[in-house]
């Protein structure tokens, strides 16, 4: 039989199937939300959920802000100053910093060989210049800044200290022994001033001092231990000329003092790029038969370092920092006793501050630790959603943890800020803010270890190095909001990880939340009975045992030697409440 194609049924057909469809979409939109919600078993259900914790999170009662960070200053002499790829020389005066000096010591060795005879008979010297290779410096290059070049003495600072390596911390100071600052230098020059540029300079010619023309004649091999014995020259022999020549001491010249008068900043610190930087001599020799004739002209030059050379290329930075000399205020602070890192054993002495100080160049960075009151915040988000609707949720996962941290002028809204000029004829609170940022490191660091430079699970800086890949970790500053801002999403979930088992093993409890009544108000009983539950749960959670509670906010892994430096809002303290101190921007899922 033959089958018949009617269109009206068909298309009558497919109307109805739509409608039916439709019917059945629509009595969805109501509980879609849920829909299948009783097919997941009932340890896996979740809830998302957003919190903020900053300094508008009030306590329990609502009457008190909540101490859930304290940041102190940290300031170690464990951060390694030797060997590195660059010199540090110069000296920077702060309102905000203090004074900070650095020097390097540097062995060297002769770039090019000097084959026997080469210097001639009655060498003259003409002038010795240092080459130099500018690769970082401050924002002052333009105060001129005098330095003076010393010889080290002997090699005994490496050869008779107690570790048979060559690793010296930022600050180790040479003594007398090594190098005698109080006796005249071997030369001096200068750096920065108007119209220098110390970044394009390659070569700046030294004043030499009769001390300096004396050196000069040993390694011209006219008089000392090798009078013309060439052979200490020779490769063979590297041994033996950093045994006589132990190199060089460059630092401030103590006779010519920066002067910070009426100004905020002067100076700065420059960082010279090692293996093209050393001192080159220039001369001539006579005829032996005339001495009156020039007979040709001469010159050596010697490296501070050479990845060639078999021995010598130690170099240590020794840089000082005098906080004493900090004249705004609110930031002097004193750093033997409320910063310095207190030896093992020893009492810690550092007190809570407000500033969250970031220096570069082995100056004081801050120290967080998260408080009772931080996991406290996060129980009780847990437990008013539980509240909700009866649920028991028990734990939760971030899935994304922000950290803010803000300038001094800056704000939570960022409306706030007034762009008119102070009442005091001061620049606006825009404009301060502005400058802050611009002298501010581009960049923080969070680490778990700021000695071993070990970061927070988010701050995995060498991958990102190595791979050129860009972290969500971030820690740029947001010009737009005047704060930097961090995301510590895994460093966060392995805390609060951590803090979960260490209070399930302590058998620990979060007291019940207690309720308001019609008027808003906790009843006095209610709130005395979580008070003492709160303080049991407090006592009872060894927060020592919470793995990383403590991290150190400094610059970015491979800036560490920056110059610039920045003073923030750290986390209120008792006697003292900021505008806006860290905030913590976490969204959440809550789990089963």
């Amino acid at each position: 039989m033959k089958r018949f194609h009617n269109a009206r049924r068909c298309a009558l057909r497919y109307s109805l199937i739509g409608l039916a469809g439709a019917l059945l979409l629509g009595s969805c939109t109501k509980v879609d939300d849920t829909l299948g919600g009783n097919l997941i078993p009932d340890n896996q259900q979740m809830r998302a959920g957003f919190v903020t914790i900053d300094g508008t999170t009030k306590t329990i009662d609502g009457l008190n802000p909540r101490r859930y960070v304290e940041t102190r200053l940290f300031k170690t002499d464990s951060i390694v100053g030797s060997n590195l790829s660059y010199g540090y020389f110069g000296t920077q005066m702060n309102d905000s910093i203090g004074t900070r000096t650095a020097g390097f010591l540097t062995q060297m060795v002769s770039y090019y060989a000097v084959p026997e005879g080469y210097f001639g008979y009655m060498p003259i010297f003409d002038s010795a210049q240092i080459l130099l290779s500018i690769k970082s410096l401050g924002r002052d290059s333009l105060t001129e800044q005098h330095f003076a070049v010393y010889e080290i003495r002997n090699n005994d600072y490496i050869t008779q200290r107690e570790r048979s390596d060559t690793v010296f911390y930022l600050g180790f100071t040479p003594d007398k022994q090594t190098v005698n600052t109080d006796e005249e230098p071997l030369f001096r020059f200068t750096l920065g001033g108007e119209d220098k540029s110390p970044s394009t300079t390659s070569a700046v010619t030294m004043t030499a001092t009769q001390q300096g023309e004396a050196y000069i004649r040993r390694l011209m091999l006219q008089e000392g231990t090798y009078k013309d014995k060439y052979s200490i020259y020779t490769t063979d022999s590297l041994k033996y000329f950093i045994e006589e020549f132990p190199g060089l001491y460059i630092a401030p010249d103590p006779a010519y003092r920066l002067d910070k008068t009426g100004k905020s900043n002067v100076g700065t610190i420059f960082a010279t790029q090692l293996d093209a930087s050393g001192l080159s001599i220039y001369g001539r020799n006579r005829v032996k038969g005339d001495p009156a004739l020039i007979q040709d002209t001469i010159g050596m030059v010697l490296y501070f370092y050479d990845s060639y050379a078999s021995n010598g290329n130690v170099s240590v930075n020794s840089i000082q920092h005098d906080y004493a000399q900090i004249t705004v205020p609110e930031l002097k602070f004193d750093a033997a006793t409320n910063a310095q890192e207190p030896e093992s054993g020893a009492e810690d002495t550092r007190q809570p501050v407000t500033q969250l100080r970031v220096e570069g160049m082995g100056g004081a960075i801050t120290e967080m630790t998260f408080t009772p009151e931080f996991f406290a915040k996060l129980e009780e988000v847990i437990a008013q959603e539980n509240a909700k609707d009866g649920k028991n949720f028990r734990t939760l996962a971030f899935s994304q943890a922000r950290m803010s941290i803000y300038f001094s002028e800056s704000s939570y809204d960022w409306g706030d800020l007034d762009p008119n000029p102070s009442t005091d004829g001061g620049a606006s609170p825009l404009l301060s803010l502005i400058e802050e940022m611009n002298a501010a490191p581009n960049r923080l660091g969070l680490y778990t270890n700021y000695k071993s430079l070990s970061p927070v699970s988010d701050y995995a800086y060498s991958y990102e190095q190595n791979y050129s890949t860009t972290l969500a970790y971030g820690g740029y500053i947001n010009r737009s909001r005047g704060c930097y801002v961090l995301n510590i999403t895994g460093y966060l979930q392995q805390l609060w990880n951590s803090y979960i088992k260490v209070k399930e093993a302590a058998g620990a409890v979060y007291p019940m939340l207690p309720q308001a009544d019609a008027q808003g108000s906790i009843p006095a009983g209610d709130l005395a009975a979580f008070q003492t539950g709160y303080e049991a749960w407090e006592k009872t959670v060894d927060w020592n045992k919470v793995a990383n509670r403590t991290v150190y906010i400094g610059p970015e892994a491979y800036s560490i030697f920056t110059n610039s430096f920045g003073v923030m809002q750290g986390a209120s303290t008792v006697d003292n409440e900021l505008n806006s101190p860290i905030r913590f921007d976490l969204a959440y899922n809550l789990i089963k």
